[in-house]
């Protein structure tokens, strides 16, 4: 299943139309913030998925929600945890919401990850999502040589 990934003036419309129980992913994002503390006031339950430390720590300190842990390797640089089995996890899960924030796009609206690791992780979130929104506003490039294709906006 590939999601299709929406602008942000869907997104309020969306977020406050999330079902209780539904399963969410969050990259780290001010936007992703935002949406568990709108979920939290309206007293929503959902289960989280994200590969940021950040926004675990958040999750666990001021929502209703849960933590969907998958195993992987911290890297305290990035505030990520990481790994092949983190992408194998996130692969066997059903996803109806993905809150991306891609590094870049391209003229035909390609989305791209500059760090590899991050890159898969986000392909897979993708593809595993029913819905995805870009939350962010990507920077430009002409070539994407050294980026990771993470999906297409429409």
């Amino acid at each position: 299943m590939f999601s299709i990934i929406k602008n942000k003036t869907d997104l309020s419309d969306f977020y406050n139309n999330i079902p209780p129980n539904a399963v969410i992913a969050l990259d780290n994002h001010p936007i992703s913030y935002y949406v568990l503390d709108c979920l939290a006031e309206q007293e929503r339950h959902v289960s989280v998925v994200t590969f940021s430390t950040d926004i675990m720590q958040y999750v666990c300190q001021n929502t209703f929600s849960n933590i969907i842990f998958a195993p992987g390797k911290v890297d305290s640089s990035l505030h990520i945890i990481t790994g092949d089995t983190m992408v194998e996890s996130f692969k066997t899960l059903q996803i109806d919401v993905y809150f991306c924030a891609a590094s870049y796009i391209d003229e035909q609206g390609s989305l791209y990850q500059e760090h590899s690791q991050i890159g898969a992780l986000q392909k897979t979130l993708i593809q595993q999502a029913r819905h995805s929104f870009v939350v962010n506003y990507p920077d430009f490039i002409e070539s994407n040589q050294r980026y990771i294709h993470i999906g297409y906006v429409n």
